[in-house]
């Protein structure tokens, strides 16, 4: 489990991070969710941030010193510069140690499938070598430098990704996300197959076959990165009302999943503030606007 905690005698300062967040392409719509970047200072301290499942593939492109992502379950680790991670069951730890640069794009739960890799990378990673040959990283990543920070960075990626991507037959997984997402993952399973208008054992096959995970994993690891998001947005003595209201019987079951799916305890994690998984939660500038550039 990773240290979240720092030295207590030095003074220790948030870096400033900057985050934006782009609507695909028109063509895009039904595999990506939305393409993003962000840029931080150095730190003095090794900065560490949780990663938290929220049922969605990514890829993500280090533009400057790439941190580590760890697997804090498994032990696994690995440089974090150029790679595509399929659905997240549990999380990953964010270890930045310089000045960073990433650009990057969260796909619909089924993009792994639509950029046609085989295998559905549940708790997994392919680095881009790996993928699509040997140069792929160093040459996306200097076409993204020699854009601005902004939307023709966005721009650029959805570009390089296009020809990558396959036609899938979405529509009863699409509208079982969609009711997933809609119920914060409080909906039963054998209510989402009724309300999808297929049987239990279909929607499952169908669901597994496109995304990796079936219909109640998946709900819940929404249900568990909505109430992740109600405990940074939310009062500090809220344990038993965010409970409640995520659905979760009780305070000590919500604090169990909480270390399950953290690795730390709720306490823990709010204490430390964190930055990324707090920006992934707000809604940003130009979802709200429609506008894909910064002012």
């Amino acid at each position: 489990m990773a240290d979240l905690r720092h030295d207590a005698k030095q003074p220790y300062r948030e870096p400033v991070v900057a985050y934006l967040r782009f609507p695909p392409p028109a063509a895009q719509r039904d595999v990506v969710e939305h393409y993003w970047m962000v840029e931080a200072p150095g730190s003095a301290q090794v900065q560490r941030e949780i990663l938290i499942p929220n049922g969605r593939p990514a890829l993500a492109v280090a533009l400057a010193e790439p941190g580590h992502r760890h697997d804090p379950v498994s032990g696994a680790h690995w440089l974090n510069d150029a790679s595509l991670f399929g659905i997240m069951t549990r999380p990953n730890v964010l270890t930045q140690s310089g000045p960073s640069s990433y650009a990057g794009v969260e796909l619909k739960p089924w993009g792994v499938a639509a950029l046609g890799v085989a295998d559905g990378l549940v708790d997994g990673v392919v680095s881009l070598d790996s993928w699509l040959g040997p140069g792929t990283t160093y040459r996306l990543a200097e076409a993204l430098r020699g854009q601005e920070f902004g939307a023709d960075r966005a721009d650029a990626l959805a570009a390089f990704l296009e020809p990558h991507f396959r036609p899938l037959e979405i529509d009863l997984v699409d509208r079982a996300v969609r009711l997933i997402d809609e119920s914060r993952g409080g909906l039963p399973v054998a209510t989402l197959a009724a309300e999808v208008g297929t049987s239990y054992s279909t929607l499952h096959r169908v669901f597994s076959g496109l995304t990796g995970v079936g219909p109640k994993k998946f709900s819940e690891i929404v249900r568990f990165f909505h109430f992740v998001g109600g405990l940074l947005d939310g009062p500090s003595d809220a344990a038993a009302t965010l409970a409640a209201l995520h659905g979760y019987y009780d305070q000590a079951h919500a604090a169990r999943d909480f270390k399950r799916y953290t690795g730390v305890s709720a306490s823990s994690f709010r204490a430390v503030e964190n930055g990324i998984a707090a920006l992934m939660h707000e809604r940003s500038v130009q979802d709200s606007t429609g506008s894909a550039r910064p002012r």
